[in-house]
């Protein structure tokens, strides 16, 4: 079970969230189309979930975010500045983005300590001895320091990359599924945990999922992706109620669907009559 964060110990440091955007992003794999022309912005302090079925480009899109893909056109911004373009390419370790991995990636022959550590080359062994302890106590594992990662439950190594991932600040962070691997009664409360301490950090957050309960729990806003094109975004309330097309509505909820037809301005089904005064006289419709 995972407890509540102790008010009396030392919170995780509060970040500079950045704006990240992508526009007109395009990506190719040899003839294939992966992403279509995404154009899509993160604001600052924002969560943004991406969702939508395998394949649909949402962990592509996260991984160029990242700079571990390159698009084949468009750009990547953060703050405004282009980070990844025609002619410029930030490398991972200067973007300012703690990335989570859907298997967490935990190095199997280091302490807990030195997991969250290891981002934090660039500081003194002091400073980085604190921000590792103070990212370890804000997840609840104080009591796990010398502790390595197979002894860990599943839910336990989850809130370990999620400190590593926060441990040196950083203006965004990236959570490809990363309660994917977790049990439905664990991942409730480690979803809830998460989602106060991206709250309390303040980064801007960028999740993927396919999981549409999920997106709607976390996200201040969703882009539902398909086939490389964004096919809706906006908060949960907003897609939820007024999905557009069909595709989205089966997304968020199941659906029983009929064939019917507009005669006479209403649409006829085994469920009753519906208006359908702006459709053309004997257009074959799909009423959901």
């Amino acid at each position: 079970m995972v407890q509540p964060a102790n008010p009396s110990l030392q919170r995780t440091g509060v970040t500079f969230a950045a704006e990240l955007a992508f526009e007109d992003i395009h990506l190719h794999y040899g003839d294939v189309h992966t992403l279509k022309g995404i154009s899509l912005t993160a604001k600052p302090g924002e969560i943004l979930c991406l969702l939508g079925p395998s394949g649909s480009g949402k962990t592509s899109l996260l991984r160029m975010a990242a700079g571990l893909e390159q698009q084949t056109s468009g750009q990547v911004k953060m703050n405004g500045r282009v980070i990844a373009g025609d002619t410029v390419f930030t490398p991972p370790e200067k973007r300012s983005v703690g990335l989570m991995f859907q298997d967490f990636a935990l190095f199997p022959h280091m302490t807990i300590l030195d997991n969250v550590r290891f981002g934090l080359r660039g500081m003194s062994a002091t400073d980085a001895n604190r921000e590792a302890l103070a990212a370890i106590r804000r997840v609840g594992l104080e009591h796990h320091l010398k502790s390595y990662p197979h002894v860990l439950s599943g839910g336990e190594q989850q809130r370990v990359a999620l400190a590593r991932a926060l441990a040196p600040r950083p203006s965004g962070i990236l959570m490809d599924e990363p309660f994917s691997g977790l049990d439905t009664r664990l991942k409730d409360s480690v979803r809830a945990e998460t989602l106060a301490i991206l709250r309390e950090t303040r980064a801007t957050a960028i999740v993927v999922t396919h999981d549409a309960e999920e997106a709607m729990r976390m996200g201040d806003r969703i882009a539902l992706l398909d086939r490389g094109e964004i096919i809706q975004a906006g908060t949960a309330q907003d897609i939820y109620h007024a999905p557009n097309p069909l595709f989205v509505a089966g997304f968020f909820s199941e659906l029983n669907t009929f064939s019917s037809a507009c005669r006479n301005g209403v649409v006829d089904t085994p469920l009753g009559t519906f208006a359908c005064p702006d459709r053309a006289e004997g257009r074959p419709m799909i009423v959901a």
